[in-house]
């Protein structure tokens, strides 16, 4: 990933899972980071671990991405300070799993308002630099769960559709403008996410469980490659080949038995 020496890549959800694993890939590239999200504390510890192993800036700035006022926060923060962002990994997401009418709306707002709308902010901001200087990097964090409509995860599949919608999207508009556009779609990954979504996994969802790091890996290669989307693992590939392929019908009830 030799192009991603010496640029900088802003990383959302950095504190814990893909987020701190995109930190690590990055930074052993070269490459200068900024870290958000809400937990100041493991954006602080996860700085010092890694300004103690590789020669590379890394800034903290904390953010709750549920609040426009705190992303615009953010993102005034970069432009006085003077920082180009080169690389944007949207890595942070929110999942619930719960039947759709039953989910308070203030719960499934605060999930569409971290998954689509910070995403499209920020992207929209970045990209518009990125389009005039001619040259970056954007990653979108979409999942399986965009390419099927699942029960119990029905708003979250939802706002996984609309990112890969988008990223499809913008590779093709901003790649002749010298901006690569990638969407990665994972499986389920070892992350807080099943804890934060409320997910007991059955025996069979844990054994189809990814290891983060490999995802991130697959993903940043990806991005450094200009490919539209990264669906990393044959388990995972073959399930989205599937929700082309198969009957509504029969692939519900195939994820009504992993999930």
């Amino acid at each position: 990933m030799k192009r991603f020496s010496g640029k900088t890549a802003l990383i959302t959800g950095a504190s814990s899972g893909m987020g701190k694993d995109y930190a690590r890939l990055l930074a052993a590239a070269g490459a200068h980071l900024v870290l958000t999200a809400r937990r100041e504390d493991r954006l602080v510890s996860l700085r010092d671990t890694l300004l103690a192993e590789f020669s590379v800036d890394v800034l903290v700035l904390p953010c709750d991405l549920m609040d426009p006022v705190s992303r615009q926060a953010m993102l005034d923060a970069l432009d006085g300070r003077g920082v180009k962002v080169d690389i944007l990994i949207n890595n942070a997401g929110l999942g619930l799993q719960e039947p759709f009418v039953a989910m308070p709306w203030d719960h499934l707002q605060g999930m569409m308002d971290v998954d689509m709308t910070a995403l499209t902010h920020l992207t929209h901001h970045f990209a518009t630099r990125m389009q005039a200087r001619g040259e970056g990097y954007v990653l979108l964090v979409a999942s399986v769960a965009g390419h099927m409509a699942i029960p119990g995860y029905a708003g979250y599949s939802a706002c996984k559709h609309y990112v890969r919608a988008l990223g499809y999207a913008l590779n093709g508009e901003l790649r002749p403008a010298g901006v690569r556009v990638t969407v990665v779609s994972p499986g389920a990954t070892e992350t807080e996410f099943f804890d934060v979504a409320g997910h007991q996994r059955n025996l069979l969802a844990k054994l189809l469980t990814g290891k983060s790091e490999a995802v991130a890996w697959s993903a940043l290669k990806g991005l450094h490659r200009g490919r539209r989307e990264v669906v990393p693992g044959l388990i995972n590939w073959l399930a989205t080949l599937s929700a082309r392929l198969l009957p509504y019908t029969l692939m519900r009830r195939i994820m009504e038995i992993i999930f």
